[in-house]
C-alpha cells in the first residue's frame, strides 16, 4: 500500500463559450456544462432566479442545482428555458446535445432496466470524481468487490432474481470498478471497520479472496485501504457513506448516504458536506498505518483460512 493521501493539486479552470461541448467525460460533466450554460443564458438576459423559475414549475433552489450541474435536469425543463431565453439555433443543437448526454447516463443502454435513478446518480459522480473517500463498516465497498464476492452479496439480497439478473448485477458492478484504473490521478480511500474483514460473505474461499485483493488494490499509486481496529477509541458511524470530490470548476463535494432500505441520500450543503467531511478525519485520525493494516489482513485471511481448513467446505 502507498503512503497515506495528500490531495491531488486540482487543475485551474478552463475558458470556454457558453454551451461549448465537452470533448471527454460522461453524464455529470455533461450535466455541469449544461449546468453552466443555462445559468450563462439566464445571465446574459439579466434574469434573477426568482424571475426564471416560475417558468419551468420549479423552486429557485432547484433551478440553482441545475445550473451547479448538482441535479441532472430534465428534457420538459430544458426545453422550456431556451424557449424562454429565445435560443437560437446553434446553441439549441448544443444544449440538446448536452442533454442527451446527461440522458443517457453511465452503462444505461446495458444496464438500465437494473438500476434506480438514485443508484445511476452516483455511478455519474464516482465516473467524474477526482476523490472518492468511502466509509464502510458491514461490506467491502462496491468498486473494490471481487467478482464471487459481490455475487455472494447480490444473490442475499434478491432471493428470488434470476440466475441471469444476478450475472448481470455482478457484471455492473465490475464495470464501476474501473473507476479505480481509468483514471490515475483520481484518489480512492476506503475505510474498513475491521468487522468487514472478518464477516464471512459467501464462504471463507469467498472472503481469502476478496481480502487478497484489498492487498493488491492497496499496492496501486492512487489506492489507499485503511482499517479501523476494533480496539480503537472511536465510536464508528453506523451508516455507509461517501465523499466525492471533483476538480476546480465541477461540483461542490457530495456526500452520499445510503439508506437502510433501497434509496440513497445526497448531501451538498456546506454544513452537510463539513460533519461528514469531520467524521472522515475523526475516523483517519484512529485507522491502523499501512503496516498494521496489512497485518490485521493478513490475519483475516488466516482465521478464514482455518475456517476452510476446519469444515472441509471449498465453495
Amino acid at each position: 500500500m502507498p503512503a497515506d493521501p495528500a490531495r491531488p493539486a486540482l487543475s485551474e479552470p478552463e475558458g470556454g463559450d457558453m454551451c461549448k461541448r465537452p470533448q471527454n467525460g460522461g453524464p455529470a460533466v455533461a450535466a455541469r456544462v449544461l449546468g453552466s450554460a443555462l445559468r450563462d443564458l439566464r445571465v446574459e438576459r439579466r434574469m434573477r432566479l426568482s424571475d426564471v423559475a416560475p417558468h419551468i414549475r420549479a423552486s429557485v433552489s432547484k433551478l440553482s442545482r441545475m445550473e451547479r450541474g448538482e441535479s441532472a435536469p430534465s428534457a420538459r425543463d430544458v426545453h422550456d428555458l431556451i424557449k424562454f431565453y429565445g435560443v437560437g439555433h446553434e446553441d439549441r443543437a448544443n444544449v440538446e446535445t448536452l442533454l442527451d448526454r446527461v440522458a443517457a447516463g453511465p452503462f444505461a443502454a446495458e444496464y438500465a432496466d437494473i438500476t434506480p435513478g438514485w443508484f445511476r446518480r452516483m455511478i455519474g459522480l464516482e465516473v467524474e470524481a477526482a476523490q472518492a473517500e468511502y466509509w464502510e463498516g458491514v461490506v467491502v465497498p462496491g468498486p473494490l468487490q471481487t467478482r464471487r464476492y459481490a455475487a455472494a452479496i447480490i444473490q442475499a439480497g434478491r432471493h428470488r432474481a434470476p440466475a441471469r439478473e444476478v450475472e448481470r448485477r455482478v457484471q455492473q458492478r465490475m464495470d464501476r470498478a474501473q473507476l479505480l484504473y481509468d483514471k490515475p490521478d483520481r484518489t480512492v480511500v476506503a475505510l474498513l471497520d475491521e468487522s468487514v474483514l472478518h464477516r464471512n460473505i459467501g464462504s471463507p474461499k469467498i472472503m481469502i479472496e476478496q481480502l487478497e485483493h484489498l492487498q493488491d488494490l492497496g499496492e496501486h499509486e492512487n489506492v489507499y485501504i485503511r482499517i479501523l481496529p476494533f480496539a480503537a477509541n472511536v465510536t464508528p458511524p453506523p451508516m455507509a457513506f461517501a465523499r466525492l470530490g471533483f476538480e476546480y470548476g465541477g461540483p461542490g463535494d457530495i456526500i452520499y448516504v445510503e439508506g437502510p432500505g433501497a434509496g440513497a441520500t445526497y448531501l451538498s450543503k456546506p454544513h452537510e458536506v463539513d460533519h461528514y467531511r469531520d467524521l472522515l478525519r475523526t475516523l483517519m485520525g484512529h485507522v491502523a498505518d499501512r503496516t498494521e493494516g496489512l497485518a490485521l489482513i493478513k490475519n483475516a485471511i488466516s482465521v478464514h483460512g482455518g475456517r476452510l481448513r476446519g469444515t472441509g467446505f471449498a465453495g
